[in-house]
């Protein structure tokens, strides 16, 4: 991710361009793209890999990074700045998305959130769970945006089984 932060603190137009282009294709398979994501998967599993070059082509599309900034939290302060649920029913498709349509939603969401800060490294991690069995991740994104820790959950389940 270094490397990613590093084409865009010194604006190089042709990576970042490169990297934005590569939205429109399956993650992985856009050629000019290679130089700039290859080197840095050795060893990654094609889940991995592809989530990689997901998160690097939507990385050009704001390049802003902040640890912690989690597109869940930044979608629900954006809904709460607009005062509109539209953002709302935009989160609930994207958690509701497969792994094939995820980009399209995800380059929307950061679209919508405009240059809003990011975790990008969370990003491509989650992005590449995304298709997890028990779907963590999108519980955990849904958690972040309705503003309920684990504690707070485990509180509410203790009070529905109580009633």
């Amino acid at each position: 991710m270094n490397h990613l932060i590093r084409l865009a603190e010194r604006e190089d137009r042709a990576a970042l361009a490169a990297l934005r282009r590569s939205l429109a294709f399956s993650p992985g398979t856009y050629p000019p793209s290679f130089p700039y994501v290859e080197p840095w998967t050795g060893g990654l599993s094609d889940a991995a890999r592809q989530a990689y070059y997901l998160g690097a082509g939507l990385f050009a599309l704001n390049r802003r990074h902040a640890e912690g900034k989690t597109v869940a939290e930044a979608l629900a302060r954006e809904m709460k700045q607009r005062d509109s649920k539209s953002v709302e029913g935009r989160f609930l498709a994207l958690l509701d998305a497969e792994e094939d349509e995820l980009g399209y939603k995800l380059r929307q969401a950061v679209f919508l959130l405009g240059e809003q800060p990011l975790d990008w490294v969370q990003l491509i991690y989650d992005i590449a769970h995304w298709s997890s069995d028990n779907r963590w991740v999108q519980v955990r994104w849904a958690k972040e945006f309705y503003g309920v820790s684990d504690s707070e959950a485990v509180k509410q389940e203790e009070k529905e089984e109580i009633a």
